[in-house]
């Protein structure tokens, strides 16, 4: 029987990771005793929530979620945008036309936001590897 030294659960199925925390169990080394031995398990949790899909990306050397700076302003963009065409037109039409107008506003402003960030990215990525 295995137990898992972060949360201490048994492993009574024979599963690899743990339950509870996701810990793999035939990456615990074999000296526990030596304080030097750290364990790194790549597993993510919460790749299926929103948050994840929209401001982490997978990176494809390492398989671990790291922040995406691309993603992130083009939405922060948008939203900007969003908001001041909505204030700025607000009294003034019906409000399903300026939703729709400041929808196209928002992307009219973040697609190239998201675009040459993705060009930065992929460029910089490229010289570094």
């Amino acid at each position: 029987m295995k137990f898992c030294r972060e949360c201490g659960c048994e492993n009574l199925d024979e599963a690899q990771f743990c339950k509870n925390c996701g810990l793999e169990f035939k990456s615990l080394p074999v000296n526990e005793n030596k304080p030097d031995n750290e364990v790194k398990v790549r597993v993510n949790k919460n790749q299926d929530s929103i948050i994840s899909k929209l401001f982490y990306k997978t990176d494809k050397y390492t398989g671990e979620l790291r922040f995406a700076k691309s993603k992130s302003i083009s939405i922060l963009v948008f939203v900007a945008m969003f908001l001041l065409a909505m204030f700025v037109n607000l009294g003034q039409f019906p409000l399903i036309s300026v939703f729709l107008a400041a929808i196209i506003v928002g992307l009219v402003f973040a697609i190239p936001t998201f675009l040459i960030g993705y060009a930065l990215g992929w460029a910089i990525d490229r010289l570094n590897n």
